[in-house]
Formats: C-alpha cells, structure tokens, sequence
C-alpha cells in the first residue's frame, strides 16, 4: 500500500507542479495579450509612424512661405471660403478610388503603377522645388528703421496730392487770433522747412473752430467759421480774402456784430473756383458767392442748395477737392458724394425747406460701416502717364472702418462718368483702415497705392495691386507718404497725431520690397527638379520601405501646402469630418480601401508610409494583405508557446497625414498672425493624442480607419487652441456656397 500510496503521493506531486506550469503559461499569455504590452512591443512601429507624421506636417510649414509669396492658392482669395470647392475635392477623391479599383480588378496595374508615379513625380516637386529655395533663397524682406523723429506743435489738418501736407497754429490771443498755416512738400517736413507760410486772421473766432483746407489744382481754399480765403498754391500768398461777419463801424472802428445775413451761421467750408466761393455753413446748406477780381473782399449772394442728407460736410470732411471747374468732391466719415457747382437755382420756399433746391449729386456712396480716410488723384488704371492726362479724369479712393477699400473711376468724357472700380479686389483687407493715398514711390509716372491699415502701411504697386511693401507702424497713425531725397533716395514718412505732431522718417531701400510671385530661381529649381528625379528612379529600381517614406513624406508635405493654403480653416474641418465618415465607411463596410491599401502596397507606391518593426525588414519582400491583417487572430491554445516577434512593419496611408497636416497649414495661413503659429501648434499636437488613440487599436493588429480619430483629435486640438489664443474668430471666415 505504502508503494501506491508512495505512487498516489508522487502522482499528485506531478500535477501540482503541472498546474503550475500550465499556470505560468497561462499568465504568460494574458501578459502578451494586454494592451501595454501589445503597444511596448510595436513601439519602435508607433515612433517611427509618429516621427514621419510629424515631420510632414513640419516640412509643410517650413514650405509655406514659398506657397505664400507665390500666391499659389488652388482656388484664389475668393475659393478659399466657398463650400463648392471643398465638395469637388471630395468627388475627385471618389473618382479616383473607383479608377484605381476598376483598374485593379481588371489586372491593369501597369497602368496605375506608371500613372500615378508620373503624377507622384509632379506632386513630389511641390515639395523638393519649394525646399530647395527655402534653403537657398532669402525670402525675408529687410525690416524698415525709423532714422529721424519729428515734433511739431502745430497740428495736421490736411493734404494735397501725392505728398502735400497742411499744419496750422493757431496763434494770438483775446482779440488777436490768428491762423499760421505751413505747406510742405515732400521731405521738406522733416527738414522743417516749409515750401511756403500763409498768416490769416482768425478773430473774432478763438480756437473753437476747426480750420478746414479744399484743394485744388491752383489754388488751395481755407475756411475757419470768422473768415474764408484762398492761396496761391505754388506761393501760398493770399489772392483774396472774406469775412463772414457782419461789421458795423463804431468810432472809426469796424465791429463784429454776427454772421452775414445770407449765411446765418459760420462759414464751415469754402472752396474758391469760376470766380466764385462756395461756401457750406453750418446748417449743411451750399451757398454761392460771386466775387471780383476788381473788388477785393467783396461778395455778392447769388444762390443757395440743401447738401444731401447724409453728407454733413458741416461736421468736418475727410478730404475736399474740386475736381473740375464745376464740381467738387466732398467726402466725411458717413458719405462721399461729387456735387455739381451750378450758378443759380430758384429761391427758397420757406414752407418746403426740406425738398427745395437740393444740390445737384452727380455721385455717391454711402459708408458701409464708417469712412475713414479718402483721396482723389490719377487712377493707377490710367493709360496716360498722370503728367500728360487731362483734368478730365481720376480715382476716388476710399478707405473704411471695417477694413474695406473701395475705388470710384471718375472720366468726364464718357457717358457713365462715375464707376466702381472692380479690379481693386481690397474688401476686408484689414481690420480697419487707417488712411488711403494715392502715391508714386518708384517714379514710374502713374499712381500706385500707400494703405495703412491697423498695424502696417502696404504699398500697392500698379493695376495689380501687387504688395511690394509693409511698413509697421505705431498707435496715432494720420497719414503717410513717400519722398524722394537727394541722390534720390526714397524715405517713408508717418505722420502721428497725439498730443503733439511727430513724423517718423526712414530710409527705404529695395531689400524691404516684400518678395512676391513666383520664386523659381535657376540653381534651386534644378536642383529641386533633379532630387524628385533620382528619388522616382530609386522608387523604381529599389523600392525599399526608406525610399518608400522618402518620397510619401515629401509628397505628403507638398500636399498638405497646397490644400492647407487653399482652404480657410472652417471648410478644412467640413472636408474632414466628411473624409472620415467616409474613411470608416470604406474600411469596416465596404473594405474597399483594404483593397486600395493592398494595390499599393503590391506595386510599392508611396502613397503610404512604412515603419518597420526591426532592421531587417524589406519592404520589397512584403506579400502580407491588409485583409490578412484585418482578420481576427487566431486564439492560442492552452500552453502554446511564446510567439515569436516577426519581421513586421506598421503602414499608415498618406490622407492620415495629409488630412490633419491641412488644418494645421490653413491655421498658419488664414488666422490672426499673432495667434496663428499657437493654434496650429495645438492642432498637430491634438492630431497626435488622435495618434496615440489610434495605435491602441491598431496594436491588437486590426487594420483600423484612421482618419476619425486623427482628424477628430486635430479638430478638438483646434478649437481648443484656437479659443484660447483668438477667441470665437476661428470659425468667422465668411463662408459661401
């Protein structure tokens, strides 16, 4: 008995120790299988995947400057925030799946193997070409430096063509106010010598009243409520001079009683021209004055009109000019209107005020929101050199408060004197406009454009409106303009209205011009050209898993430039959100994009990124079908030994990449620059958390749709970036159909 019983004893030794065995394999096992484990083994895949995702979107950025200065945005200013380029992006992606899975089925993989490598060789060039002058080519502009400060007492109270200021002083005192007005010309401000100096009185007014300016082409117009008179505009001497004031004579002396009996009230604006002086008092009434050349100071009522409503030329103008003999342009902060400057009109009917002899508008616009600045001067749109033009024809520009500038054609000659410009294209060009001039920097004898907005003065240069330079500016900014110096040297001149006037001048030199339109430099395209070349012919002769991401990661980053810069951030989100509806449907329902995966991987495309596992991975060498990939693995059997770790490699297609790497690039491009670079940086890192979430699914070797979680982590990335560095603005883009 004691043998069985020895015997029994032993037995049941040997199955403990085998339970515990078994025990230990079953562990084993389970520890394998975790998830913790499962990502630890593929984590060499995992980073390798994330540094290639990475660096794409990296490279797109670096690229951007090049896409940007060119101006190559797919579909324009305009197509950057219309839904229906967005929608032909999505068909042409269905169209080109079901080609390459028609020609799949059908055995024509020649066809998609040499089609697509001639259209990779294409795209790959939007990347090596643009690298390529990133590295060799200074695409930055040399920044602007204030050499000389200013200071005035007077103050700023107009300006008179491409470079002609005004500043007055206001001067005396009880009894004895006076008016100093100065006219500069180009530098000579800041030279503080001035081209001429006009003294008027200003009694009985103090300093209450505003003096205003109207311009003309001989003779420049003053008006201060007492007084009203006109200058030589060469000179600055006084042709004539007229008091708005009622005089009685007192013991030999003139005294001030009250305004002249026509008027009623001060003379707001004045504007001197067929011998006669316009007057505008303050009930907003034109008035007309005859004068005469042999009766200094005298005039003669003749007739009077209602300015339309709105114009309120009353309450201070933007800028006056007469632009012909018989019409003057007036525009204030609610409206610009041209009026024509007629000699009679009908008398007053006191009952009817309000409709009787209204002035006759030849042009006008209403403000959108609120003008803000405006000019008058040959159109850059003009034929004739400005010089050799007639008097007949001209540009109204007009600047706003919502950052629109907008354009009026005005030519005598034709039937419809006044038109919109429509090339100008300038709507929304900044937050505000500050001022708007016409100028000629480059002397080339027609206009160009100075704009200043919020921040910067841009220079736009002839009909295309081409911004050759941006120039800061500070808080204060009046008006600004460019002038020639000896040796001819151009300066930039800013002019800042604060308690005191300051101009700020600076040299400007053609290193600041902002380089713009395409950048395709001999050395650097060719050497761009040829490294896409030699990278086509290795992807050929040698198409391993290194030469495979080199050329998807380069691809992948010019496409990313390219939607990324076509596409305001809001349709970016649109595309993506619908790509990854239908990315999850064509890889869990379908499985047609197992079957695209599969196509590519057979003829080695690079239109997928490879991470391999170990060293001695071959790309070539893979025969491993998605498919296969997407099955479920088989369960081990109890006390199956340890598997062991294959020469494996994790794919990734390009759209995961290129979808979250667009939002990233159209961050950069289309928010506010001061916030821009900070959410694009938290939308890559959002696109990566929808990476990582990602790769705890595709670590139990399931083929996964990727674009749901990478762009839902790039969209949360964004909005959550975007709301703490800009605010709600991240969404208001102005969308269209």
């Amino acid at each position: 008995m004691s043998n069985d019983n020895t015997a029994s004893s032993g037995g049941k030794k040997a199955s403990g120790k085998e339970s515990k065995a078994f025990k230990a394999v079953e562990a084993e096992l389970r520890a394998e299988d975790s998830l913790l484990h499962m990502m630890r083994e593929q984590m060499t895949s995992m980073l390798g995947m994330m540094g290639m995702f990475i660096l794409t979107i990296v490279i797109g950025l670096y690229i951007r400057p090049w896409y940007d200065v060119a101006g190559l945005h797919a579909f324009g200013e305009s197509g950057a925030t219309q839904v229906r380029y967005i929608l032909l992006e999505l068909v042409m992606i269905f169209i080109f799946t079901a080609f390459i899975l028609a020609l799949a089925k059908y055995k024509k993989d020649w066809i998609i193997k040499y089609g697509i490598m001639g259209v990779l060789c294409l795209a790959l060039m939007y990347s090596t070409v643009p690298l390529a002058h990133m590295v060799m080519i200074d695409l930055d502009s040399e920044p602007y430096e204030i050499e000389a400060t200013t200071e005035y007492e007077s103050a700023y109270i107009g300006h008179s063509g491409y470079d002609g200021h005004f500043m007055s002083e206001v001067t005396g005192g009880e009894g004895t106010w006076g008016e100093n007005i100065s006219f500069y010309k180009g530098h000579s401000m800041v030279e503080g010598e001035p081209t001429w100096t006009n003294q008027h009185v200003r009694y009985p007014h103090s300093d209450e009243f505003t003096l205003h300016v109207s311009v003309d082409e001989d003779v420049f117009t003053f008006a201060n409520g007492a007084w009203v008179w006109y200058v030589n505009a060469e000179t600055g001497e006084t042709i004539d001079s007229y008091s708005c004031m009622q005089t009685t004579t007192v013991d030999g002396e003139e005294e001030f009683t009250g305004y002249l009996a026509a008027l009623g009230t001060g003379c707001m604006v004045g504007f001197h021209t067929n011998d006669a002086m316009y007057i505008v008092d303050e009930g907003n009434f034109l008035h007309r004055f005859n004068t005469f050349e042999e009766n200094p100071g005298l005039m003669v009522t003749q007739a009077k009109w209602r300015l339309p409503v709105g114009l309120d030329a009353h309450l201070g103008t933007l800028h006056t000019e007469v632009i012909a003999e018989d019409k003057v342009l007036i525009a204030t902060p609610t409206m610009v209107a041209v009026i024509l400057l007629e000699e009679t009109a009908p008398a007053f009917d006191p009952n009817l005020p309000e409709i009787n002899n209204m002035a006759t508008v030849l042009f006008q616009h209403n403000a959108t929101s609120k003008l803000s600045s405006a000019d008058f001067g040959p159109s850059p749109w003009s034929t004739t050199p400005y010089d050799l033009a007639s008097n007949q024809e001209g540009l109204i520009l007009l600047g706003e408060e919502n950052g629109d500038v907008i354009g009026f054609e005005w030519n005598a000659t034709q039937d419809t004197e006044f038109t919109q410009q429509t090339n100008m294209n300038l709507e929304g060009f900044g937050e505000t406009i500050q001022s708007v001039r016409l100028t000629d920097r480059d002397f080339s004898g027609y206009s160009d454009m100075l704009i200043t907005t919020e921040s910067q003065a841009h220079w736009l240069w002839t009909t295309s409106l081409l911004n050759k330079i941006s120039l800061d500016i500070d808080e204060g900014f009046e008006t600004g303009w460019f002038a020639s110096t000896t040796g001819n040297q151009t300066h930039f001149h800013a002019l800042y209205s604060t308690e005191s006037t300051t101009i700020n001048s600076g040299l400007i030199t053609e290193d600041m011009d902002v380089v713009s339109g395409l950048q395709l430099y001999d050395v650097p395209l060719i050497l761009g050209v040829i490294v896409a070349l030699v990278l086509m012919v290795l992807l050929y002769v040698h198409s391993e898993w290194y030469v495979v991401n080199t050329v998807g990661v380069l691809v992948g980053s010019g496409v990313v430039v390219m939607l990324g810069v076509a596409f305001v951030p809001t349709l970016i989100i649109v595309f993506m959100i619908a790509a990854a509806i239908y990315d999850a449907w064509a890889v869990y329902k379908s499985k047609h994009m197992l079957d695209l995966a599969d196509t590519m991987i057979n003829l080695r495309l690079p239109i997928l990124l490879v991470a391999p596992q170990e060293k001695g991975y071959s790309f070539v060498e893979e025969t491993s079908s998605m498919k296969d990939r997407d099955a479920p693995a088989p369960t081990p059997s109890k006390g199956a030994p340890k598997k062991q770790k294959g020469k494996d490699a994790m794919f990734m297609g390009l759209g995961d990449v290129i979808f979250p790497g667009m939002l990233v690039l159209s961050a950069a491009q289309w928010l506010d620059s001061s916030g821009a670079f900070a959410v694009a940086i938290s939308t890559l890192i959002g696109g990566l958390v929808g990476y990582f979430a990602l790769m705890t699914y595709v670590a139990r070797g399931r083929a996964q749709a990727g674009l749901p979680l990478l762009n839902g982590g790039s969209i949360l990335g964004y909005v959550i970036g975007g709301y703490i560095f800009i605010g709600s603005a991240i969404f208001d883009f102005g969308i269209s159909i």
